[in-house]
């Protein structure tokens, strides 16, 4: 088998994922030839990091990166990338950052900055808060699933009443937590927990009565709580933290109860705002104004246009699920600090096992546009500038600091042509405030690709998916609903430690002398003054750069968003004066005159500050914003039939911009690039299949509906599939037909044509109508070719439709098809996937087909296809059993209730039975809007089903005859 052509555009986590993953999958250097094209000279996209020769070898990265407890997916794969690493000889574990261990450490503990102001203008209103939270013995990368919304309640739940039994939230300021509730509360969250068990199915619909009764519990704690918000209260560190805490949890706990969350998942929050949820939930004003709110999005850089001076915006949804996992469900530790640069740590590994596995990588080739078909269902050509020329057929991007493979901060310019006179120049090749710029040239479908793989972020998107955008309303939407924002970041090498500059002593002011961590304390500290809120101590990494003998005490990080428009000039006289003013309240010993020492810097201002805007293109960070979690396209579904999608940006499960978010995306593009089901820890909140909103899709009002054992006799379940009709020569399509059955007239095909149709599908919940939902049949896959349009002598001009061959994965289908029903059902062996359905069979049997979903589901009534749709899939069946006889059944999809989406599909088939699928290899169109007299193109449908009693045979054959004599009587 000839290999596809792979084009990868950009090197970001989402696509590096993308491309690991694929390579983890059987056989794919058989299957698949990969190619990178990068902007500029290093992969990592706004994660991109290097190091810079001139001061140190000391470490530039576009702003901070801690990774979280709860990074399953990304964990996983850094790990076997490590372990790759040393089988392939790339590295020893006794090498620096040799083992995973030895790339991350763990950090058990966090801090927030709490502004409580005072009367006293003297007087430092910042307040450290330490939140230690202990250590587990849970390998990171090792979980395979993540708790359902009411699992994480009720986990949440267990552990504050645990606290408050043990009495861990009396000790106040020498507690071990360092926060302190009033007496009394434990017995209104036992009662919450209490009727929360009570509730059946694991938190599905419960009925009003018992959900209003919880809702009545927890108002009546949250009054109680509220009552304790004293003004007395609130002036203690210890008491201010734990109302709070309780405050914001019992919110959580009503906004999670009063809505589908346990039964949808945490996107039905989306359409709301977080704070704004959680205010209407009853959550009260000084709560949310607190720090432990501002945090969350600080953490996120929720804030568009970089406006910090407005109330952030991020869906309570997304924030739910990202808070929760972050808290709740961290492996080991809560963060992971990398002991190298981003580019070290995570690129640098992933390109030299990608490389050495034979993906090839074209450094200083940047993607310009994506231009269509003329369908417009398939990329057909991408333009590209190469930004410059390299001397040798490769570019070798990597610099060796201290026995470490690590990004240069800048191009080797001596591997380019002209590289003196570039250097020169002054050129950024990273640069997106315009299109790059270069020689161009022309990426061919079918010739140097045949897939794509998007892995440039969104940001990027506007000037390089114009085509896209035109053709796609699905697309438009996206780019227009899914906001990005500039972020800021500062970098200071100095020459005492925080513990000199003060930073100590205001911690231990603040906060219980059991919960302070051990010096040095590797703080990571969120909520402080703009413009820079953010500050991680980053001095661990001293030792993995390269600074001789006289080297810096210390390393701080720090990070903010941006305002929309800012340039570097305007950052750094604005963190100067941010240094003067605020950044000695944190470091008291940092003050001098009134203002930042500047001789603490290590060896000069050039040397140890580094500072930049990310405002343009990739570098752009992913928002949250509310509402636009359903704009979103899954990496699946771009709409584009030979386009996957990877990055932060998609609708991956965890829908944020981090590390996770990205290897998510990355991993469900390689799934659906090779139809491997790979694993992708937290990409549904629940299991798609128990969903409401899922469920609904197969909902009815009709008899087939009715519960058993209240129904008639007849064959029932439910569907989903992908239809594909196409036409063939009549001749071809008489000479597939047994005895007795002809073609009748099409009004679908031109002359001398006939239609023939293929579904592949998915059949859950089989059963008798009189048989209970738990003794259906399990899940199957059946794929099926059948001829539309054709008669029988016995029923003389009604258009039956006739299915030649089911393949089915299922013998009790088998069985009951047969034995019933007459129907020429064969096993197979079927891998069914949202995006791939393959088959392999019988006398060498094979079966491919590929979908690409281009829009969201619409109710099939008063759709425009509505009509051709159901003249085809409505008509009564006609099977033949071996003596010839004659079975007419009706298989009613009940379209009336159906679902109908447009796909793109690729369908190849090789089936040597003559009785079998016709050998065909073609591509698919999606469904049109407006049909007209023709074929309505290829769609996917969900929709419950039932089929006739297999003795009303006669009955079902009459009523098609009457249907078409009455048909063609209103036609006169």
């Amino acid at each position: 088998m000839e290999k596809q052509k792979i084009a990868v555009i950009g090197g970001g986590v989402g696509a590096m994922t993308a491309i690991y993953a694929i390579t983890q999958t059987p056989d794919w250097d058989k299957k698949y030839d990969i190619t990178v094209y990068q902007l500029g000279w290093r992969t990592g996209g706004k994660g991109a990091s290097g190091r810079n020769a001139e001061f140190g070898q000391r470490i530039e990265e576009h702003g901070l990166h801690v990774w979280a407890g709860f990074y399953q997916n990304a964990f996983r794969n850094m790990r076997r990338c490590y372990e790759q690493m040393v089988e392939l000889g790339l590295r020893k574990k006794s090498d620096p950052l040799g083992t995973m261990d030895k790339a991350f450490k763990p950090l058990s503990h966090l801090f927030l900055a709490e502004h409580v102001p005072t009367d006293d203008p003297n007087e430092n209103p910042w307040r450290p808060w330490v939140i230690d939270l202990p250590e587990n013995d849970e390998e990171p990368g090792n979980e395979t699933e993540v708790p359902s919304p009411f699992e994480m309640m009720m986990r949440i739940l267990q552990i504050m009443i645990e606290f408050l039994r043990r009495g861990e939230l009396e000790g106040g300021a020498d507690g071990p937590l360092g926060i302190e509730v009033p007496d009394g509360l434990l017995d209104g969250h036992e009662s919450i927990l209490s009727h929360l068990k009570a509730l059946p199915g694991a938190g599905l619909p419960a009925g009003p009565h018992n959900a209003d009764l919880l809702l009545e519990i927890i108002e009546d704690v949250q009054a109680e709580v509220h009552s304790q918000q004293t003004p007395e209260n609130m002036a203690r560190d210890s008491v201010r933290r734990g109302l709070n805490l309780l405050d914001i949890g019992l919110g959580y706990m009503h906004g999670v109860v009063s809505s589908d969350t346990f039964t949808n998942g945490y996107d039905v929050l989306d359409q709301w705002e977080f704070s704004d949820w959680l205010r209407m939930n009853g959550v009260s004003d000084q709560a949310l104004k607190w720090v432990s709110i501002r945090g969350c999005y600080d953490f996120v850089f929720g804030f568009p246009m970089g406006n910090t001076e407005r109330q952030g915006d991020v869906g309570a949804g997304t924030a739910l699920r990202a808070m929760t996992r972050l808290i709740f469900t961290y492996s080991k530790a809560i963060f992971h600090k990398m002991q190298a640069g981003m580019g070290d740590t995570i690129f640098g590994p992933y390109y030299l096992v990608l490389k050495e596995l034979g993906v090839k990588f074209e450094f200083f080739n940047a993607a310009r546009n994506l231009h269509l078909d003329e369908d417009r269902t398939h990329i057909e050509r991408i333009s590209m500038v190469r930004q410059a020329k390299v001397k040798s057929c490769t570019y070798e991007p990597l610099v060796d600091v201290d026995g470490l493979p690590c990004w240069p901060s800048e191009p080797l310019w001596d591997q380019l042509e002209d590289g003196a006179a570039l250097k020169a120049s002054g050129i950024n090749f990273e640069s997106e405030r315009t299109p790059p710029k270069g020689e161009p040239f022309t990426l061919k479908r079918g010739e140097d690709f045949d897939l794509v793989i998007l892995g440039a972020s969104i940001g990027s998107l506007p000037y390089m998916s114009q085509e896209l955008s035109i053709a796609s309303e699905r697309w438009r939407n996206m780019l227009d609903r899914v906001k990005t924002v500039p972020t800021h970041a500062m970098q200071l090498w100095l020459n005492k430690t925080p513990k000199q500059l003060g930073w100590e002593k205001r911690v231990k002011a603040h906060n219980s002398q059991k919960s302070l961590p051990s010096s040095p304390m590797r703080t990571v500290i969120t909520g402080f003054a703009e413009p820079l809120d953010t500050w991680a101590d980053m001095s661990h990494l001293i030792p993995h750069e390269d600074w001789g003998a006289n080297k810096p005490k210390s390393i701080a990080y720090f990070c903010s968003p941006a305002p929309d428009g800012e340039d570097i000039h305007d950052f750094r006289d604005s963190f100067g004066r941010w240094m003067d003013k605020d950044l000695v309240k944190f470091w008291p010993g940092a003050e001098k005159d009134g203002t930042f020492d500047r001789s603490l810097l290590h060896e000069s201002e050039d040397a140890a500050i580094y500072s930049r805007v990310n405002m343009f293109g990739s570098e752009r960070y992913v928002l949250s914003v509310t509402n636009s979690v359903y704009h979103r396209l899954a990496p699946s579904q771009s709409g584009f039939a030979n386009l996957y999608l990877a990055g932060d940006w998609t609708r991956c499960g965890l829908n944020a911009g981090c590390v996770e978010g990205a290897t998510m995306s990355g991993i469900a593009c390689a799934s659906a690039v090779t139809g491997e089901k790979l694993l992708n820890v937290g990409a549904e909140d629940i299991a798609r299949e128990e969903t409401v909103s899922e469920k609904a899709m197969f909902q009815t009002n009709s008899v087939s509906g009715t519960k058993w054992p209240l129904t008639p006799f007849f064959a029932r379940g439910e569907m989903t599939g992908v239809f594909v009709f196409y036409e063939m020569p009549r001749a071809e399509v008489q000479a597939m037909l047994p005895p007795g059955i002809e073609l009748g007239p099409s009004p679908l095909t031109r002359p001398g044509y006939h239609p023939v149709g293929m579904s592949f599908c998915s059949y859950h919940n089989v059963r008798g109508s009189f048989v209970p939902d738990f003794m259906a049949m399990s899940p199957y896959g059946e794929a099926t070719f059948a001829i539309p349009y054709t008669r029988t002598a016995e029923a003389r001009q009604a258009p039956l439709l006739y299915p030649r061959r089911l393949y089915v994965n299922s013998k009790s289908a088998i069985m009951a098809g047969k034995v019933f029903y007459a129907m020429p059902k064969v096993w197979s062996d079927i891998k069914l996937e949202n995006t791939r359905f393959t088959a392999t069979g019988p006398r060498g049997m094979k079966m491919q087909a590929t979908f690409q979903q281009h829009m969201d589901p619409d109710p099939l009534p008063g759709h425009p296809a509505q009509g051709a749709i159901s003249n085809l899939l409505n008509m009564t069946f006609v099977t033949r059993n071996a003596s010839g006889r004659m079975f007419y059944n009706a298989f009613d999809l009940q379209l009336d209730r159906a679902y109908v989406a447009p796909v793109s599909a690729q369908i190849e088939v090789k089936d040597p039975d003559p009785n079998g699928f016709p050998t065909t290899s073609f591509d698919a169109v999606p469904l049109q809007l407006q049909t007209g007299d023709r074929l309505p193109g290829a769609f996917r449908v969900w929709c419950s089903w039932a089929m006739t009693n297999p003795l009303d045979s006669k009955r079902v054959r009459h009523a098609a005859m009457a249907r078409e004599w009455v048909r063609q009587r209103s036609m006169r």
